[in-house]
């Protein structure tokens, strides 16, 4: 019988790391430069404009988790990284790595005392412009896909007129009126 390793704990509770390389990663712009081809640390960082020791710690992260791949002292995006994190799709998810960044975290930080509280700090309505456009754009990422499912799926051509209530940035309402 295999030993009780604390493994999956630990893989659980350094979880956020990974996250935040991401966000950083995306923040950076590093898929953007490798949306061209591969590159060495060197022309990344000249690229990017960052230090290439802190990048090379940011491109390692994103090796270990699959988003980038190296052969040698080359690196290039992952086929997921190329799809949804380099800018080249339809389908772009940095915005929503922005929101989970810069919006979200801030609000999962005060979780334990929430929960020992039952004094959440909801925080929607209480944004600033920049935020408001953070999160605007995040859900927009978020719920493209959803959005054009519904449009797919659904014939719209045969009504008049469509309310969208609460529709937030109108991304569903756009697809339907395509």
């Amino acid at each position: 019988m295999p030993a009780v390793t604390p493994e999956p704990i630990m893989k659980v509770a350094m979880g956020f790391m990974a996250s935040k390389h991401l966000f950083a990663a995306s923040e950076i712009g590093l898929f953007e430069a490798l949306s061209s081809g591969a590159a060495s640390l060197q022309e990344l960082s000249s690229r990017i404009g960052v230090p290439a020791r802190t990048l090379g710690i940011v491109t390692a992260a994103m090796v270990s988790l699959g988003l980038i791949e190296q052969d040698g002292n080359l690196y290039r995006n992952s086929e997921v990284a190329a799809a949804f994190l380099a800018g080249n799709s339809g389908r772009d998810l940095r915005p929503m790595l922005r929101y989970f960044d810069k919006i979200l975290w801030q609000n999962w930080e005060k979780l334990a005392e929430a929960v020992r509280t039952d004094q959440g700090q909801p925080r929607f309505g209480k944004f600033t412009r920049e935020q408001q456009q953070i999160f605007s754009d995040g859900v927009e990422a978020v719920t493209t896909s959803a959005a054009m499912a519904v449009a797919a799926s659904y014939d719209f051509g045969r009504h008049r007129s469509i309310i969208d209530v609460a529709g937030g940035t109108g991304s569903f309402l756009v697809h339907v009126l395509r």
